[in-house]
């Protein structure tokens, strides 16, 4: 491989959302772009497959990244600009029952949940989710459903993230969870289609280092020579030397290690009969499953489920194979018709070696500057990802508004414009396979 280094020539490592971005506005203003793919697809963790169910028409299935909420500013721009429209998937993703406690309703979930939110406010510091619960004086069981929802959502377990997640938790209003129609994965595909002949996929980076010349990019078959260079690798992938070899400060790996790599996983199984939209939680499995409107506005005969926390996946010994959580999911669905000579479609991003993790979470001991510290470039090497917004952590639209940070500081649009992070928290933390 020969890249003509330009004097506005710039890598983009990685095509997620957080390199397309980056790429896409880097693009607009003139640069000279390329972007290192390791796999080969675009996308990293949005990825929509489609799967024969038997029925007349295929299921488009998100084992990734899935719901668009409110909040989606940037992404729902992008969507804009490629043409692609959202659908609403007739079911709420903040509001679901409990599988094994049907007498605790949602808004008695709400309201404990409110009551502790208002309790980690109150409190010095910045405990944990787990500090908080126990001190809230709730029903045991009515507390044990509010961890588990944390977890799930987090992907981490209680005491290993903030009790900032109860403010997001206690929503359990049923506002519109929406999807792109035919396939989250289609706006990274227009995305990567306006880059036309900057994506190289298929190409594995192995080392970035810096010299007077400029920045090196090393991938498992060449080097290459930049201006800049935007990280916009999983956070998994920049934390391990052995998977990039990154010269980096005390500083920058200090900020890094204060925030918490989720685990997560996705289950798909076909069913014979389509059912009505619904979204069912299993406190014991810390896992919560749903079924919702596809395109044509019909629900699609596909039961979706997501699990998380590492402790939950080690349980369910998901690295094995999906039975344990296939039978645990029949058990609290009796209600659904699956179709046993269909196979089940599992995704368990920790085994993704690109990945090494689903999204990330922000540890109780993180300090308040710590996104602006994984953001700040070192010389001439930007980061973005999911990881690096304050905001939407983990969520697709802190992807996009990292990537589109970084672009900037690498155009020079200053420091202020560059370095903005909106503070009025319209991102809630969740999970969506970041996904």
């Amino acid at each position: 491989m020969t890249v003509r280094r330009g004097a506005r020539h710039v890598a983009v490592l990685g095509a997620g959302l957080a390199g397309l971005a980056a790429a896409t506005r880097l693009r607009a203003a003139g640069r000279d772009v390329t972007v290192f793919e390791a796999r080969q697809r675009v996308g990293g963790r949005v990825w929509s497959q489609t799967v024969d169910t038997g029925h007349e028409a295929p299921a488009v299935i998100e084992r990734g990244a899935e719901f668009v909420l409110d909040g989606y500013d940037s992404m729902r721009r992008l969507l804009a600009l490629t043409g692609l429209d959202l659908i609403d998937t007739g079911m709420s993703y903040y509001v679901r029952a409990l599988a094994e406690t049907p007498s605790i309703t949602t808004g008695d979930i709400a309201e404990a949940g409110g009551r502790a939110a208002a309790l980690a406010r109150a409190l010095p510091g910045t405990p944990s989710t787990e500090d908080v619960l126990r001190r809230l004086g709730e029903d045991p069981a009515l507390v044990e459903a509010l961890r588990a929802r944390v977890e799930i959502s987090t992907a981490v377990e209680a005491h290993r993230v903030t009790a900032a997640a109860l403010h997001h938790v206690a929503s359990f209003e049923p506002l519109p969870s929406r999807r792109v129609a035919g396939g989250n994965q289609r706006l990274p595909d227009a995305l990567g289609a306006r880059l036309s002949g900057a994506i190289r996929l298929g190409e594995v980076v192995r080392r970035v280092s810096q010299d007077e010349r400029g920045v090196v990019v090393a991938t498992e078959s060449a080097e290459a020579l930049f201006d800049a260079v935007v990280v916009a690798l999983p956070l998994a992938v920049v934390r391990d030397p052995e998977a990039l070899e990154l010269d980096l400060p005390g500083w920058k790996r200090e900020a890094l290690g204060h925030v918490v790599q989720g685990q997560a996983a996705k289950l798909h199984l076909p069913l014979r009969t389509p059912p009505a939209t619904s979204a069912l939680m299993s406190v014991r499995g810390r896992f919560w499953n749903w079924t919702a409107l596809d395109a044509a506005g019909r629900v699609a005969p596909v039961l979706n489920g997501f699990m998380g926390s590492p402790s939950a996946i080690e349980a369910a010994a998901l690295t094995e194979g999906p039975d344990a959580w296939v039978r645990a999911t029949r058990l609290i669905r009796p209600d659904l018709d699956f179709d046993p000579a269909r196979p089940a479609t599992l995704t368990v991003w920790q085994t993704d070696p690109f990945a090494r993790g689903a999204y990330a979470a922000h540890s109780p001991k993180t300090p308040a500057d710590n996104a602006e510290l994984i953001e700040r470039p070192v010389g001439c090497v930007h980061f973005a990802g999911e990881y690096a917004d304050p905001d939407c952590t983990g969520l697709m639209e802190g992807a996009i508004r990292s990537g589109e940070r970084a672009a900037d500081r690498v155009i020079g649009r200053g420091r202020t414009q560059a370095m903005s992070h909106r503070t009025d928290a319209s991102c809630i933390p969740v999970e969506d396979g970041v996904r």
